[in-house]
């Protein structure tokens, strides 16, 4: 999921989703975490909204910025059909091969979102889901969106902000520890609230925002990420073996009485490049 980052005890495992970590990557496991993000109904949302408002028609160009195991792209591909051009961007390999494994006759090339390999005006549509939280320099990123985007064209940005994360219930101490792991690993953890800023800044007009709060189910108290992140916090010493073995006890304690709750708001924000002339 968007947190695998903060999964790995090692900056160097293969749990990251880092492009300078590309070639050592387990693409397996980052396959996986990427499907469980996809199948939650928020994401689900997120991504039919992104598609009605990038509207992609037959015979446009269409970019996904940043494809991973290309599940977006196969749609753009449908929508502007043969006489148009569907391409996603991917820094990793694996995830690229992967990609064309699930759906052939895709066209994934290997690229950087801070320096993408096309000439400017290339696109009728640009869409950036989840990445730019996980890039330094997303201003970068979006101007460089930006500048392959044909004048007219349409653009839509996608990502969290981690400063949303809500966990219930939990010692507000250890909580605080761990959200702060978090928030220091994340290259742009508050990537979500800034959606709009870094579109103005490329000179682009928003034209529609929408948010979607992810409601992760009682039995992800027990399984999944909040078990993986405290197992991981307590390997690197932000909390204690007891504490990290007490956090998930009062979590799988509530989740039994119904009483569990975890919740992370995901924003999107679509914008127009002015017409020529």
């Amino acid at each position: 999921m968007d947190m695998a980052e903060a999964l790995s005890p090692d900056e160097s495992t293969p749990g990251s989703f880092k492009a300078s970590e590309a070639d050592r990557q387990n693409v397996a496991q980052l396959a996986t975490i990427l499907d469980l993000i996809a199948s939650k109904p928020a994401v689900q949302h997120l991504k039919a909204w992104v598609l009605a408002a990038l509207a992609p028609a037959e015979g446009e160009s269409a970019l996904d910025v940043g494809s991973g195991t290309g599940e977006d792209l196969v749609e753009l591909t449908k929508r502007v059909g043969p006489s148009g051009r569907a391409v996603g961007v991917e820094p990793s390999p694996g995830l690229r091969a992967e990609s064309v494994r699930r759906a052939e006759g895709i066209e994934v090339v290997d690229g950087d979102a801070l320096s993408l390999p096309f000439d400017d005006a290339s696109f009728d549509a640009v869409r950036c889901e989840r990445v730019l939280q996980h890039i330094s320099e997303p201003g970068k990123a979006v101007s460089e969106m930006a500048r392959v985007l044909r004048p007219g064209g349409r653009i839509a940005l996608v990502d969290t902000d981690w400063a949303t994360a809500i966990v219930y219930p939990a010692d507000p101490e250890v909580l605080s520890r761990i959200f702060a792991f978090l928030l220091a690993e994340t290259a742009n953890p508050y990537s979500g609230r800034t959606l709009r800023a870094l579109l103005a800044d490329a000179g682009l007009t928003t034209v529609d925002e929408t948010a979607a709060t992810w409601l992760e189910p009682q039995s992800g108290a027990a399984q999944g990420y909040l078990t993986m992140m405290a197992t991981t916090c307590a390997a690197l010493g932000v909390i204690t073996a007891p504490e990290a073995e007490a956090f998930q006890q009062g979590l799988a304690e509530a989740a039994a009485r119904g009483s569990f709750h975890m919740s992370l708001t995901m924003y999107a924000v679509a914008a127009t490049k002015a017409p020529a002339g």
